[in-house]
This record gives structure tokens, sequence and C-alpha cells, in this order.
């Protein structure tokens, strides 16, 4: 697996909006080349230049399309629920919602730095914007970046944006809420003083995920295939804590991975000096989005 490299920006202080990505994709499969043009796609989308790169930014980070010899592609994911006979043209199933979780916090190679550390790098639930920002700079600083405090409180407004509801305090087109507010997965908790003494909202993980178990075997498998490529055997352990790994980024408790293991025809579960290890024959393929939706596509 190639190095990491983190992103803090792209969105433009946006947080991605739920009509965007089924625009986007009636737009390029309209006419491929309308994407890439800024005035064409601005007129057709209806939004300003800085929404249309930060629209564009998202459908790339959920891997639904792709930049590709200056036009904007489908890519397989994309293709498979968004195209013209996908499973969810429309982002009205949860199954969705959870994928676009999946797809947003797992990215091994480009990870959005904020999502990757909370979700995955911090031993704690719960946090402030200031507490955040501290960790930030010191993690980026140790991965040899220099940030500014705009540059990293713009990406922890926008991860708060992303999950948390935004409908009761600001202007009517700011309350149009994207595809992971459903999910519940930050939630407020309460306040409590900051180093200068005034008191800020404070932010939490929940303390459960409620992911589909099609969707959680759906990331189990391409969390095989993409982080322990090759390997047949992997610990319970990975799968809820390991970076990128489907327990850590759907919440879900290690209770559940094992029930979810021991019922799955794809892999078999052995004890092992009091954890346990999980089995395949062969390496995992990848996840199979026909199994996660059934036949039924709407």
């Amino acid at each position: 697996m190639a190095e990491a490299r983190p992103r803090f920006s792209g969105h433009e202080t946006f947080a991605c909006r739920f009509a965007w990505i089924p625009k986007a994709v009636n737009l390029l499969l309209e006419r491929p080349a309308a994407l890439s043009d800024d005035d064409d796609a601005m007129a057709s989308l209806g939004v300003g230049r800085n929404m249309l790169k930060a629209l564009r930014f998202w459908i790339e980070v959920f891997d639904v399309a792709k930049a590709d010899r200056g036009h904007w592609v489908l890519t397989p994911f994309g293709e498979a629920i968004f195209g013209p006979s996908g499973y969810d043209r429309y982002l009205e199933r949860v199954e969705t919602q959870w994928l676009m979780q999946w797809k947003v916090t797992s990215e091994p190679e480009r990870p959005l730095f904020v999502w990757r550390h909370v979700f995955f790098r911090r031993n704690r639930p719960d946090f402030t914007r200031t507490e955040l920002l501290g960790e930030l700079h010191r993690e980026s600083r140790l991965a040899g970046y220099e940030h500014s405090d705009v540059t990293l409180k713009q990406h922890i407004d926008v991860f708060l944006r992303s999950y948390l509801s935004t409908a009761h305090d600001g202007a009517p087109e700011d309350a149009f809420d994207g595809p992971l507010i459903e999910l519940s997965l930050i939630r407020q908790a309460g306040r409590r003083p900051s180093e200068d003494g005034r008191h800020e909202p404070a932010y939490a993980l929940t303390a459960r995920g409620r992911a589909p178990a099609r969707v959680v075997e759906y990331a189990i498998l391409e969390f095989w295939s993409r982080r322990r490529t090759d390997e047949t055997v992997l610990t319970l352990h990975d799968l809820v804590f390991a970076e990128g790994s489907p327990g850590a980024t759907f919440r879900v408790q290690e209770d559940q991975i094992r029930a979810h293991v021991l019922d799955s025809k794809n892999y078999s579960f052995r004890i092992s000096g009091g954890a346990g290890a999980v089995h395949r024959e062969t390496p995992s393929p990848g996840g199979n989005l026909a199994g996660l939706y059934g036949k039924k596509r709407i």
C-alpha cells in the first residue's frame, strides 16, 4: 500500500450536501465534459465557483467520480450506485449513507486528516474545537506539515458540519444537510471550559454504530483487500480497532463484529489466546455491492 498523503483542504469550507451527488452524476452522464468546464457546470448546477470546487472534491472523496483526461467519469462504485441502472440513484437508502461513511473515512492513500484523527487516532471519544485544533497541529507537525490555524479550523468545521445538522443555525441555503448526518455518529455533548476560561461546545463520537450487517460485510472484505492485501488471516482486533477498520469507522463494538464474523459464510473464526483470528482460504476479493443491495435497484 502506498504511503498516505493526507488531505487538509479542497472542500472550500463546504460540507457535502444531499443534492450534489445525484445532480453531478446526472450532469456528467448527459454531458461528460460539462463538469470540467467551470462556466457550464456552474450554470447547469446552479452553484458558485467555490461550491463547484467543493462538489468536485466530494464526488472524488466519496469515490463516485474522478477526473480523467479533462473529463469526469464515474468510478465502478459510482456507476453501481448512482449510474443509469444504479442501486440507489437518488441517495435514498440508508445502506448508501453508511457506504459513504466508509468511503470518506477509510481511504488509505489520501485520507481526510481530521476524519482519520477523530475516528482512528484519538483515545477519547469526546472533544472540543480547541482541543481538536491543538491535536491536529501536533499530529501534522509530526508528519512534516505546517498548517495555519485557519486551515485546520476550516477542516474541523467541515468535519462537524458533515455530521451535525445546520438546519437550526444559519441562512436557509446552509440548511441542506448532507448524507452523513442521519447516521448520528457524532453528537453534541454539552459545553466545557477551554484554557482561556470560556465555555465552548463539546462533541462526542456515539458509543455504538448501527450500520446494517451487509454494509459491515462489504467493509470487512474491502478493508481486507485494500489494507491487508494477500493475507488470509486477520485478528478480530484488526477488524475492530485498526486504522481504516469497519469497527472504528462505523463505531461498531467488538461483540458485534465477532457476532457478524461468526454468522458470515465468507470466513471462519477461531479463538486464539483469548482473542480471535478470522480466516479466509484466499485473499479477500473486496466488497460486493450486489450482495449488499440484493437484486432490487431503485
